[in-house]
């Protein structure tokens, strides 16, 4: 589901700070999924905490107006079970 239009956009306020700061941070850790990437964090090295382990991930171009979560996977993919052989 889309997000509302008349919503405003999330951003961290710890993010800004270091920024305006100019501390100088390896990779920055986010907990909140719903922080929207915007121009200031291009070429920036996020780690994006989904409930059990922290995603890495590089900001670019294209990720711009997404949210940080989406690229974090939070569900493992299903493997099937091999047969026993009798």
């Amino acid at each position: 589901m889309a997000r509302s239009s008349w919503k405003p956009l999330f951003l961290n306020t710890e993010f800004i700070l270091q920024r305006q700061n100019n501390l100088k941070v390896d990779a920055i850790i986010l907990y909140n999924r719903a922080t929207i990437i915007t121009k200031q964090m291009l070429g920036l090295k996020l780690d994006i905490y989904n409930g059990i382990k922290f995603f890495q991930i590089i900001v670019s171009n294209d990720m711009i107006g997404h949210s940080v979560g989406e690229f974090s996977p939070t569900r493992k993919k299903p493997v099937q079970k091999k047969k026993k052989i009798k």
